[in-house]
């Protein structure tokens, strides 16, 4: 049976989940980007990354940098990522291209509360002209010095946590979800197999996290290291 403190965390993340937010990768071929994208994905609450990989047989996830967000981040891969993306439009989503254009914005001035999907090109060629011809808008970092932009997985993370910013200051992370969101994620996470009961989950948990039954330790105590 899961311990208090997971059911807890299970539990929020379950209600925090934002499931009208999406991300896509547009020829994306590196494993660490890929890895890591998944992992900022999980922290800021997104469920779902829709992964159009450069070459016929992608690279596989590095665990030592996903740390395991495979399992709580649905992860897509798509042989053409356009007719994807028309599909989301119909849906009623909105799609943001990260591309350095003329008419491209500051990312922090979108109004993220709305569904979007947001798409990271390649890391060379940044997102391609079938991407950015269904985009309804075009989004920038700013750069203060003298690269022009920052890795893909850097940037995906900036953003994110601006979307998470908007959604929190909304009150998105606090509601109570609905229950097809609920059934939904615990089929996906396999809940039923750690022995969660689905009843319990649908109302967020209440309180502040239990603490743990015995001390945490990683490692840190324990280490000698070297005196100069």
């Amino acid at each position: 049976m899961p311990t208090a403190r997971r059911f807890y965390r299970i539990a929020r993340s379950i209600h925090q989940r934002q499931l009208d937010l999406i991300v896509a990768l547009d020829h994306v071929h590196d494993q660490h980007n890929l890895s890591a994208v998944l992992r900022s994905a999980d922290a800021s609450g997104i469920n779902r990354v829709i992964w159009y990989p450069d070459i016929k047989k992608p690279e596989k996830l590095n665990p030592e940098v996903s740390k395991g967000s495979e399992r709580w981040v649905n992860l897509e891969t798509v042989e053409a990522l356009t007719p994807r993306l028309l599909d989301f439009k119909r849906q009623g989503y909105k799609i943001a291209a990260t591309h350095m254009a003329h008419a491209a914005v500051d990312f922090r001035s979108i109004d993220w509360t709305t569904p979007w999907v947001v798409v990271f090109g390649n890391e060379q060629g940044g997102c391609s002209e079938a991407t950015l011809e269904v985009a309804d808008t075009n989004i920038f970092l700013p750069m203060m010095g003298f690269v022009q932009s920052l890795n893909i997985s850097v940037a995906a993370a900036v953003t994110f946590y601006e979307i998470q910013r908007q959604r929190e200051n909304a009150g998105m992370y606090s509601r109570c979800a609905p229950e097809k969101q609920i059934r939904e994620l615990y089929s996906q996470w396999n809940l039923a197999d750690d022995h969660f009961n689905i009843d319990e989950l649908l109302e967020p948990p209440a309180g502040d996290m239990p603490q743990l039954d015995h001390p945490h330790s990683d490692g840190r105590a324990v280490r000698k290291f070297p005196t100069v």
